[in-house]
């Protein structure tokens, strides 16, 4: 059986990820990792739904390879959750000479460092973003993993549901570039 997953992203500044970082001494530090994304759109369907993205495919540039991925949104979902597929590819510019020749054309590229942390079953991954700012997420996996639990960790740095973005980050990364007029 597929273990479940409950995931919850925050919008946060530099004191609440530094108070949440020293909360987490007695985590495990799973490392720091510097990750190009590069989401592609196609042009012949949308992967949008009243400016909400429902659909991406991404490629991920890290120490650790390059990755493949596509996800589909459930936003109709509480929480939101997706489906995710991966595959390692070898050449990044291979498959985007495929996906060029599809019909898909570059939606942006997000430059982002992920400092990530495990506390018993809780993920934390802590993204500084170039041009948009810093991002926590919060993952739970297990058979009885609820929601709850993120946030009675989460309540005591002053997060609560309202806290909670559903906005994936190309748009957030849409916004905050639509803000500094770009």
């Amino acid at each position: 059986m597929k273990d479940k997953e409950v995931e919850l992203k925050f919008v946060i500044n530099e004191e609440i990820k530094k108070n949440v970082i020293d909360e987490l001494k007695d985590a495990k530090y799973l490392g720091e990792t510097h990750q190009i994304d590069t989401y592609y759109i196609p042009d012949f369907r949308d992967f949008e739904k009243n400016g909400e993205t429902m659909e991406c495919v991404r490629i991920r540039e890290d120490e650790k390879g390059i990755v493949l991925c596509y996800k589909k949104i459930h936003r109709d979902a509480n929480p939101v959750y997706c489906d995710e597929y991966e595959t390692k590819i070898d050449d990044k510019k291979e498959m985007e000479n495929i996906f060029f020749a599809l019909g898909f054309s570059v939606q942006m590229v997000i430059d982002k460092t992920r400092n990530s942390y495990l506390l018993g079953e809780l993920r934390f991954d802590f993204d500084s973003v170039k041009d948009l700012g810093e991002l926590m997420e919060v993952e739970l996996k297990g058979e009885n993993s609820s929601v709850e639990e993120i946030y009675s960790f989460v309540e005591k740095f002053g997060l609560t549901e309202k806290d909670v973005t559903y906005d994936g980050i190309q748009k957030q990364m849409k916004e905050a570039m639509r803000r500094k007029g770009l």
